[in-house]
């Protein structure tokens, strides 16, 4: 079964074929662990593929775009237009690294979600990512964070291995995060690991829970 929004030929709405790749392993995860009726603000949504994919599977979710930078909002205002429902906002600069997002008091975060970020950001963007969970999220909100991971009790892929060094060239702040020190960083923040799930080419969905 295909995957996706309709009309997503629009040359407005960019792709990546990392983002083709890996969304319908990642919906069929968010089936599962989203609340009903969760609203959804997403880190780092780049060309804003996921959000629209995921809004027009799941009818019950509504989903927050953000990016560090305008770059990418043309891409995904154009994939919010051709999304049902109205059901994705208008894009915000949200830098995850800073104390302060662009969300108000008014807006209820049931889940936030980052997919391929952690590892090419530098490490205050984790930080980040995790207090703005325990900031945002009420007693049983979602925080789920999709991409390669190093753990110290498993072995690593060598594929990893390599993408790691790869990555480290090419900005010394890159670089797979450590799993198991993300989950005592979160403990810390009152947000539990709850559930690690295997994913195709050596990804990890894992989601956690604030308590």
């Amino acid at each position: 079964m295909s995957i996706g929004p309709p009309h997503s030929d629009n040359p407005l709405c960019k792709k990546t074929q990392a983002a083709e790749s890996n969304k319908g392993a990642i919906m069929e995860v968010l089936k599962t662990e989203l609340p009903q009726n969760a609203i959804v603000l997403e880190i780092g949504s780049g060309t804003g593929q996921h959000g629209a994919t995921f809004c027009a599977s799941l009818p019950s979710i509504s989903w927050i775009p953000s990016d560090i930078s305008t770059d990418h909002f043309e891409s995904i205002i154009s994939w919010g237009k051709i999304s049902e429902g109205n059901r994705i906002s208008m894009p915000r600069i949200i830098d995850a690294s800073l104390p302060s997002w662009d969300v108000s008091g008014l807006d209820v975060i049931n889940a936030i979600v980052a997919i391929n970020v952690v590892h090419i950001s530098n490490f205050n963007v984790t930080l980040g990512i995790l207090n703005g969970a325990q900031k945002l999220l009420r007693s049983g909100g979602i925080l789920y964070f999709y991409g390669p991971f190093f753990q110290n009790d498993n072995c690593t892929a060598e594929s990893n291995k390599f993408f790691d060094l790869q990555l480290r060239a090419q900005n010394e702040g890159w670089g797979l995060r450590n799993l198991d020190e993300i989950t005592l960083l979160a403990n810390d923040r009152n947000i539990s690991l709850v559930k690690i799930i295997r994913m195709p080419k050596n990804n990890l969905s894992v989601i956690f829970r604030k308590n």
